[in-house]
């Protein structure tokens, strides 16, 4: 338990024990309920603390939320230009072609990449095809094999595969 949450249990029983003491002489007053438990105990001290750290909480938990999206965003960015790196990389050596350049730091190749799924239209999609997890939404690995072995899906085509970057070593 917290300092504060503490401080508000030690607090919140010597006020039901005064209450309890009390309870026939204010009867169900409640201002003076809280004016004896003012004037004999620290609960409205303990609350107010208790309150200013809930706020102070809050407040940090907002920003953070706000770093993490900023932190997200700029993740995205850089993987995007790792990406757009990449496909540089690949270009220039098919340019000249050069299957595998090996480098001080890494070993670069030209890989043929595997064919995918890709969804063009996941509303047409025949529901066998559809799994569900939190939502409904395509079966990939289904639709991989079944398009692999010639079969014909509305929705789903295969691309052509074409060619990957593969770095070992850095």
């Amino acid at each position: 338990m917290s300092d504060v949450s503490r401080e508000l249990h030690i607090q919140g029983e010597a006020a039901r024990a005064l209450l309890l003491n009390i309870r026939g002489v204010i009867g169900e007053d409640e201002e003076m309920a809280v004016t004896a438990i003012e004037g004999e105990t620290g609960l409205i001290e303990a609350i107010t603390e208790a309150l200013d750290r809930v706020l102070e909480v809050e407040a940090l938990a907002e920003a953070i939320a706000i770093q993490q999206k900023a932190l997200s965003a700029r993740k995205d960015r850089l993987g995007n230009q790792a990406e757009r790196i990449r496909a540089a990389i690949l270009n220039a050596m098919g340019a000249a072609d050069l299957k595998k350049l090996e480098l001080p730091k890494a070993t670069l190749s030209r890989k043929s990449a595997p064919a995918k799924v890709i969804i063009t239209s996941e509303a047409d999609l025949p529901s066998q095809y559809l799994i569900e997890k939190t939502e409904l939404r395509p079966d990939r690995k289904r639709l991989l094999e079944q398009l692999k072995a010639g079969f014909f899906v509305t929705g789903a085509e295969l691309s052509n595969g074409g060619e990957q970057l593969s770095i070992r070593g850095g």
